[in-house]
């Protein structure tokens, strides 16, 4: 065995804790954005309504930005879960606040309008890039 064969089992153990851990974090995401959002986005989606799925895959793209920016600059996986659920937590209040500023927000999106997916969407992407932005080594 050479020098390489070690230092790439390592790499590759690192990278399936740490993969791991951001599925896992991710999970944690979309459960508790299904929970705390006043409809069921699963199933409208299951009924074939694209803005619900637009506004969830927003939102997704708005979690896992930052997830992969703390991934990439943390020193340890306690670090990479910590940031992970701040994240996950400026996400859900940023919903909140969407929904208090635009009443109107989850109605729209069950009427399937994509108008609103887009505003919803667009305020996730927005925090997710704030929150990599401000996350420096």
């Amino acid at each position: 065995m050479t020098d390489y064969e070690p230092s790439l089992a390592n790499s590759f153990l690192s990278f399936a804790i740490y993969f791991g851990a951001a599925v896992a974090l991710t999970a944690v995401f979309i459960l508790t954005y299904v929970w705390t959002t006043p409809h069921n986005e699963l199933k409208l989606m299951r009924e074939g309504n694209g803005a619900a799925a637009l506004g969830l895959t927003g939102s997704l793209l708005g979690f896992v930005i930052p997830l992969a920016l703390v991934i990439s600059v943390s020193g340890s996986l306690m670090q990479t879960a910590m940031w992970g659920v701040g994240a996950l937590l400026v996400q859900t209040v940023g919903q909140f606040g969407a929904r208090l500023v635009l009443p109107s927000l989850t109605a729209d999106i069950v009427a399937g309008r994509y108008s609103a997916a887009i505003v919803q969407s667009g305020v996730a992407l927005s925090l997710g890039i704030l929150q990599a932005a401000c996350w420096t080594p």
